[in-house]
C-alpha cells in the first residue's frame, strides 16, 4: 500500500489482495453516486423551497412527500429531451475538461479521518486546479457557442475566475500557517470539535481569512448571487443560453459540485472538519467498528457543509444578483487586500504565540 493511500486502509471493507486501482475506483464511485448525486438533488429541493418561502409562494409539493422527488423528476425530463444540433469537437472538448475536473477532485475530497484517498501537502492545491478547470471549461463552452450571450458569458466567467483565485489562495495559506502543513489530516488535527477550537475562531485574522475564502470561492465558481457571468436577464442566459437536455443536466451538476466542493473545503479548513468530542470517538472505537466511526465523521462533515450551503443560499435568495464588473472590483479591491491583511496578521500572531 502506497504511503499516501494508507489513511483509509483502516476501514478494512475490501477483501485482502484487492488491487489498489480497484479500491480507489470503488471509493470514488461511492462518493460520487452516494454523496454528491443525492446531495445535489436535496440541495436543489431546499433551494426551491427557500426561494418559495422568501417569495411567499408554494414550492414543489406534488412529486413525492412534500415534493421531495421533484429534482429527480426534473432530471428525468431533461434526459428525455433530444438534441437539436449535432455535437462537434468543441462540445466534446468542453465535456472532456468539465468531466476531468469533476471526477478528479472526488479523489482529493477529505471526508473523514480514514476516508482520505489522497493526503499529501499538495492535496489542498488540487482544488484550485479543479476550480480553474471548471471555469475554463465553462468559458470555452460560451466562446464556442457562436452567439453573443455565450461569448460575453465566457469572458465574464474567465474574469471572475482570475479575480477570485488570488484571495482564495491567500486565505488557504493562512490556515496552512496555523496548522503547519497543508495535509488534510494535519489541518483537521490542528482543530477541535468545539467551535472555540475551530480555526475560524482561533484569532481575528483567521475569521477574516474564512470570510475571504468563502466569498472568493463564490466569485471563482460563480455561485449566486456572485454569478454575473452566468446571469440570465442582462445577457440572456450567458454560457447556459444554448444548453438543454443532458448538456444542461451536466452543467447544473457541475455548478452544484463546485458549490459543494468549496463549502466542504471551507468546513475542513476553518470549521473543525469532521472532529468529534474525544469521548465520542473513544466510545465508538471501543464498542464498534472503524466503519461506524467513519460514518459518524462523514455525517458530521456533511451536516456542517449543508449548513454552510444553506446559509449561502439564503443570502443569495434574499439579495439581488451583482453585476460582473462589481464582482471583479470587489475581488481585486476588497477581498485581495483583506486576504493580504489576514496573511500578515496571521504571521505576526503565530510569531507572538510561539514566543
Amino acid at each position: 500500500m502506497k504511503p499516501w493511500m494508507s489513511a483509509w486502509d483502516g476501514l478494512d471493507v475490501f477483501p485482502a489482495g484487492t488491487p489498489e486501482w480497484a479500491v480507489a475506483a470503488s471509493i470514488v464511485g461511492f462518493v460520487y453516486f452516494f454523496v454528491i448525486m443525492p446531495g445535489a438533488g436535496f440541495m436543489a429541493f431546499l433551494d426551491r423551497k427557500i426561494s418559495a418561502d422568501l417569495q411567499a409562494r408554494i414550492g414543489p409539493n406534488r412529486v413525492g412527500l412534500a415534493g421531495l422527488f421533484q429534482p429527480l423528476a426534473d432530471l428525468l425530463k431533461l434526459l428525455q429531451k433530444e438534441k437539436r444540433i449535432v455535437s462537434g469537437w468543441r462540445e466534446a472538448f468542453w465535456l472532456g475538461l468539465h468531466t476531468m475536473a469533476l471526477y478528479s477532485t472526488v479523489a482529493v475530497l477529505p471526508l473523514g479521518s480514514m476516508f482520505l484517498l489522497v493526503d499529501t501537502d499538495m492535496s489542498a492545491f488540487m482544488l484550485f486546479w479543479a476550480a480553474l478547470i471548471l471555469a475554463l471549461g465553462t468559458m470555452l463552452m460560451g466562446l464556442n457557442q457562436g452567439s453573443i450571450p455565450g461569448w460575453f458569458g465566457g469572458i465574464r466567467v474567465a474574469s471572475q475566475a482570475l479575480a477570485g483565485a488570488f484571495p482564495a489562495m491567500i486565505g488557504m495559506i493562512c490556515v496552512g500557517l496555523r496548522a503547519g502543513s497543508f495535509r488534510w489530516s494535519a489541518v483537521a488535527a490542528a482543530q477541535g470539535s468545539s467551535p472555540l477550537h475551530w480555526t475560524v475562531f482561533s484569532d481575528p485574522f483567521q475569521f477574516i481569512a474564512f470570510f475571504v475564502f468563502l466569498a472568493s470561492g463564490m466569485v471563482l465558481l460563480g455561485i449566486s448571487p456572485l454569478d454575473g457571468g452566468l446571469s440570465v436577464p442582462d445577457i440572456h442566459g450567458g454560457v447556459s443560453s444554448h444548453l438543454y437536455g443532458r448538456r444542461l443536466s451536466l452543467f447544473r451538476l457541475g455548478r452544484f459540485y463546485g458549490f459543494f466542493l468549496w463549502s466542504e473545503i471551507a468546513v475542513v479548513l476553518f470549521m473543525g472538519a469532521w472532529n468529534l468530542p474525544l469521548f465520542v470517538t473513544d466510545a465508538i472505537r471501543n464498542y464498534s467498528t472503524p466503519v461506524a466511526l467513519e460514518a459518524v465523521e462523514l455525517l458530521v462533515l456533511l451536516v456542517k457543509t449543508g449548513l454552510v450551503m444553506l446559509g449561502v443560499t439564503w443570502v443569495a435568495r434574499a439579495n439581488p444578483r451583482i453585476r460582473a464588473d462589481q464582482i471583479t472590483d470587489m475581488a481585486w479591491k476588497v477581498l485581495s487586500p483583506l486576504s493580504l491583511m489576514a496573511l500578515i496578521g496571521t504571521t505576526v500572531w503565530m510569531i507572538w504565540v510561539n514566543h
